[in-house]
């Protein structure tokens, strides 16, 4: 059965939003598999509850393309890393490790859209800055959460 691509339409951040949510399980099953192996990362390997690290990378990608669709920052965005930031804490990751989950999360982002061909090179070009700046303050808010600093 040949599968059917979607078509988005608008601005080329809604475009991508709008493939992030269509692709977002895929990317999060690659990553999970791959955060269990990495050796950055050697805290995921053998972390009992792979459901919670799944929704909370699922639901990483669902804030980037809300971000992405709306343009306006949503604060639960902000909490939502804050949180990862002191649960991992309280689990006994390292700082290192969680911020090596989040990029390979980023990874898998990009690997997605380049693989996908949804975007040209000048519309990636043109997204990239918004998801970096996304993964910046992601990585930031986790920081902070981890160091126990009021959100």
């Amino acid at each position: 059965m040949a599968t059917r691509r979607r078509r988005y339409g608008g601005t080329p951040e809604s475009v991508l939003a709008g493939y992030i949510v269509e692709h977002a399980d895929e990317w999060v099953t690659a990553w999970l598999e791959e955060v269990r192996q990495e050796k950055t990362t050697p805290s995921y390997h053998g972390y009992a509850n792979t459901d919670e690290l799944r929704r909370d990378t699922l639901a990483l990608y669902h804030y980037l393309a809300l971000w992405l669709r709306t343009g306006e920052w949503d604060p639960r965005i902000d909490d939502h890393y804050h949180r990862i930031g002191r649960d991992r804490r309280a689990a006994g990751f390292s700082l290192s490790e969680v911020i090596s989950a989040i990029l390979l999360a980023k990874r898998h982002l990009w690997n997605g859209i380049i693989a996908g061909k949804q975007l040209s090179v000048a519309l990636e070009l043109q997204v990239s800055k918004a998801i970096s700046l996304f993964y910046d303050k992601a990585i930031y808010h986790t920081i902070l959460g981890y160091e126990g600093v009021p959100a």
